[in-house]
């Protein structure tokens, strides 16, 4: 059985078989890591139950807090060539759209209880 799980700075050692197909653009060390980082819930690992890497996808979130505009964005998606046909590309863009559909709602919900505390605050301020 296929396990969907976070990325890890580990992975990185072990995604050779993905990374090495010609027809998956790849990236240098810093910039995996700094997905990894900055948006880690973004950044899921298909591993197979052996422990081989199938595949993986990486993404972030982008957006106005201002405007309450929030998406994700899909900066890389491969499966290792072994793997492909299988519907795991598929499943891993389910996911990260579940995720990103998440993380819009919640960072909306936050920016709006930002605004109505900053507000009431200020209307206190006048008061006095």
């Amino acid at each position: 059985m296929t396990t969907l799980r976070a990325f890890t700075c580990d992975d990185l050692f072990r995604f050779n078989n993905i990374n090495l197909d010609p027809l998956t653009e790849t990236y240098g060390i810093p910039f995996y890591l700094q997905y990894l980082a900055h948006w880690p819930e973004y950044f899921i690992v298909a591993e197979a139950p052996g422990g081989e890497l199938m595949g993986y996808i990486m993404g972030k979130a982008e957006g106005s807090v201002a405007r309450e505009e929030w998406h994700g964005h899909v900066t890389a998606l491969s499966v290792a060539p072994e793997f492909r046909r299988l519907g795991l590309a598929a499943k891993l863009m389910e996911l990260l759209e579940e995720i990103s559909e998440k993380y819009e709602k919640s960072s909306v919900q936050r920016c709006r209880e930002e605004i109505n505390c900053t507000s009431a605050s200020s209307c206190e301020t006048r008061r006095h």
